[in-house]
């Protein structure tokens, strides 16, 4: 009997000693190319870019179709992405030769939300990781897209969803 006491103990003492351990981890936050400040806020202004891997459909209302694959283009069709004003953690810009429009946020734990709204038709969602290495800012995380369908009536409805890459070139 007084093995399986000790046995017991011992075990005990293993999980309080993992728990305590994973409490101290997790309590640190995020593990990022540098220490994650609660109150680290980037300069958002400025020109970014982004590649992305992707499956979209041309033209959800004709089926069936195959998907295309896309890798290595960007959100932008003339790949230029401007953030031009941040108050704190919300930014907002232009995108597509301004005829697009852009607002985003980040979050404390880096997390960056950001919506696109090209105005002939397209809607886009970023959900991403803010990190910075080499001191280039950069976002990684998943997009997902979709016309409007009956902002245009001639147009396409194309929807897609992927991984996409956003760094900032100046």
């Amino acid at each position: 009997m007084k093995t399986k006491v000790k046995a017991f103990i011992a075990v005990v003492g293993v999980l309080l000693v993992v728990t305590a351990i994973s409490l101290i981890i997790f309590s640190r936050g995020p593990i990022y190319g540098q220490a994650a400040e609660d109150n680290w806020v980037p300069d958002m202004i400025g020109e970014w870019n982004s590649e992305l891997v992707a499956y979209a459909y041309d033209d959800v209302i004709v089926l069936p179709q195959e998907p295309e694959y896309l890798a290595g283009e960007s959100l932008s069709d003339d790949g230029n992405i401007f953030i031009t004003h941040q108050r704190g953690r919300v930014f907002a810009g232009t995108f597509e030769m301004g005829y697009g429009v852009l607002t985003g946020v980040i979050i404390k734990d880096r997390t960056v939300s950001i919506q696109f709204f090209e105005l002939s038709e397209w809607r886009g969602f970023v959900t991403g990781r803010m990190t910075k290495s080499g001191g280039t800012l950069q976002i990684s995380g998943y997009v997902h897209g979709f016309d409007d369908f009956g902002i245009r009536p001639d147009s396409d409805t194309t929807m897609g969803s992927g991984y996409v890459r956003l760094f900032k070139i100046d």
